[in-house]
C-alpha cells in the first residue's frame, strides 16, 4: 500500500469518528477537495518523472558515445612507427602549409641558458605556431625540460606533449593537432 492509499484510509477512518454532521460534512468536503488536488498533481508528477528518465536515458546515452570515442582514440596501432614518424606524417599530410623543424633549441625563440630541445616545432613563416615535446615517464620532472617549457608558454606559444610509451594512434594525434593549429 502506498503512502497516497495509506492517507485516503486514515482520512476515510477519520471521517467515519467525526463527531458532528456538520464537522463530518465539512471534512469530507475538505477531502474531496485535497483528493482531487492530489490525482490532478499525480498526473503532472508522472509527466515529469516519465520526462526526467528520458532525459537521464538521452545522458547515458551521450556519455556511452562519449566513451566510445574516448576508446577509440586510445586504441593501441599496432604499425610499427614511433609517435615523432607519426605525427611528422600527419603534419605533412594535414597541415603542408606549415614547416615543422625537429630538435629545434628554446634559444631560437630568446631562451638563454640550459634547455631541453623542443621535439618538434611546426611554424607559420618563420612565427612558431605549436611547440611539441615528445616526453618519457619522468621528462617533466628535468629542470631542463621545465625551462624549456616556461620559455614557449612566457613567450605566448602553444605548447604540448606527447607521451612516447603510450598508444598516440593516428586519430588521437590528428584531434589533437587540429586544436592547435
Amino acid at each position: 500500500m502506498g503512502l497516497f492509499d495509506k492517507l485516503l484510509k486514515e482520512g476515510a477512518d477519520a471521517l467515519k469518528e467525526a463527531v458532528s454532521e456538520e464537522n463530518r460534512e465539512k471534512a469530507n468536503a475538505l477531502f474531496g477537495a485535497l483528493k482531487e488536488t492530489l490525482e490532478e498533481h499525480t498526473d503532472d508528477l508522472k509527466t515529469f518523472v516519465g520526462e526526467m528518465k528520458a532525459e537521464a536515458e538521452k545522458a547515458k546515452e551521450k556519455a556511452r558515445e562519449e566513451e566510445a570515442v574516448k576508446e577509440k582514440l586510445y586504441e593501441t596501432v599496432e604499425d610499427g612507427k614511433t609517435c615523432r614518424q607519426r605525427i611528422l606524417e600527419i603534419l605533412a599530410a594535414e597541415f603542408p602549409q606549415y614547416t615543422v623543424k625537429e630538435q629545434v633549441s628554446p634559444t631560437t625563440i630568446g631562451g638563454t641558458g640550459k634547455f631541453m630541445d623542443y621535439s618538434i616545432v611546426v611554424y607559420d613563416g618563420d612565427t612558431p605556431k605549436l611547440i611539441m615535446m615528445l616526453i618519457g615517464k619522468t621528462t617533466t620532472a628535468h629542470r631542463e625540460y621545465r625551462w624549456s617549457r616556461q620559455e614557449a608558454e612566457k613567450n605566448g606559444y602553444a605548447f604540448i606533449n606527447f607521451v612516447e610509451h603510450y598508444p598516440n594512434n593516428p586519430e588521437y594525434i590528428s584531434t589533437r593537432l587540429h586544436k592547435y593549429l
